[in-house]
């Protein structure tokens, strides 16, 4: 696999954007907040000494819960977020309104729970995003809610931030973090299973794929049957996983009936060079082989052809402006349901230049995992 000077030159634009100071999440005072969107979000990493920055990318062995009101602006475009300045403009930037902070799980529960409760019958599931690398505490928070607004999702969203370093440069710490917070998560899954939502649907990014995977084999292990039956379904977007390691995840989680779907895209120019960084062992998420990710029982999502991926095509679903309408109007679940096994699935959508497949949804073979 090769990946052009221009792929590393990008790379290496990320890296000066990234390697600045933290950015803050701080609540403004007198300025009144524009559209919200309540994120739940349960984090192990270290408490900032900068209470505007409240967690930085240390590890800790304690789990901290908390509970923001997040302003999204209306002026900007789908699929992307901003940070706070000094003089915010809430028209344009997200910011903090409000927030709240809890003592453990249990009056973190209560919380959700009565959210939960505020949704019609059949909406009473909850959506858990996990970011993935190279994001800081600020940016998982504020991604989830561009994801929640843009998805148009009426389910409370439930943000897990596992310690990543939030540098480019630290892709081996990050990778450690990974092993270091999957109990944590599965954890996080736990506390979910036992509130009152219907379903837990999971969306992870990247890296945080190989986290997500890495919990749920956890839970199988250890053979527990409930918190995995309280899944809906999880999503793994451009998902930065060993493709033989996937295999062998997947072998474990299948007995539990956990049903998988990847996001993958043969322009992911980030996954190309996670490839390069982790020995030439190709990604789930670069679309190398959708066949044998059927053969294992996993709905593939092909997205190379998506316009807006981001600068390095590793952010179709979560910024392409088409892609976003088509899931935010139901067409793309509602196609996928309507699907039979081993079906190809053309999904169209509406570009600058007219009608296009935006993407083709690959069924699996087989119904399920086994």
């Amino acid at each position: 696999m090769t990946v052009s000077r221009r792929h590393f030159l990008l790379s290496g634009g990320a890296l000066v954007l990234t390697g600045c100071a933290q950015p803050l999440i701080n609540t403004p005072p007198e300025v009144t907040p524009e559209h919200t969107r309540d994120i739940f979000v349960l984090t192990n990493r270290t408490v900032s000494p900068d209470a505007h920055e409240a967690f930085e990318g240390q590890r800790s062995d304690a789990v901290f819960y908390r509970n923001y009101t997040i302003s999204v602006p209306p002026d900007r475009k789908p699929g992307h977020f901003s940070f706070p300045r000094r003089n915010i403009d809430p028209k344009r930037e997200f910011f903090v309104a409000q927030s709240k902070s809890y003592d453990g799980p249990a009056r973190f529960r209560t919380d959700l729970d009565a959210e939960i409760a505020r949704r019609p019958k059949g909406d009473r599931g909850v959506i858990l995003f996990v970011h993935g690398y190279n994001v800081s505490y600020a940016s998982a928070v504020f991604r989830a809610a561009q994801i929640a607004t843009d998805f148009k999702m009426t389910e409370p969203m439930v943000a897990f931030s596992w310690p990543s370093a939030g540098r480019v440069s630290q892709y081996a710490y990050d990778r450690d973090s990974v092993l270091y917070a999957r109990r944590a998560l599965a954890d996080a899954i736990k506390d979910l299973a036992k509130s009152n939502a219907q379903s837990i649907t999971i969306l992870a990014h990247s890296m945080g794929g190989l986290l997500t995977m890495e919990a749920l084999k956890r839970l199988a292990l250890e053979g527990d049957q409930h918190t995995l039956d309280a899944l809906n379904g999880v999503v793994l977007i451009d998902a930065d996983i060993d493709v033989d390691v996937f295999r062998r995840q997947v072998q474990d989680v299948s007995p539990y009936g956990v049903e998988l779907a990847v996001v993958a895209s043969r322009r992911d120019s980030a996954l190309k060079i996670s490839s390069i960084l982790t020995g030439g062992h190709p990604r789930v998420g670069a679309a190398d082989d959708i066949a044998a990710l059927r053969d294992m029982g996993v709905l593939v999502l092909d997205v190379t052809n998506a316009p807006g991926a981001g600068m390095l095509g590793h952010f179709a679903m979560l910024q392409s402006p088409e892609l976003l309408a088509i899931i935010s109007s139901g067409q793309l679940v509602n196609d996928i349901v309507a699907g039979a096994p081993g079906q190809d699935i053309l999904i169209d959508g509406l570009t600058l230049t007219g009608n296009a497949a935006l993407a083709i949804a690959y069924l699996p073979y087989t119904a399920t995992g086994n």
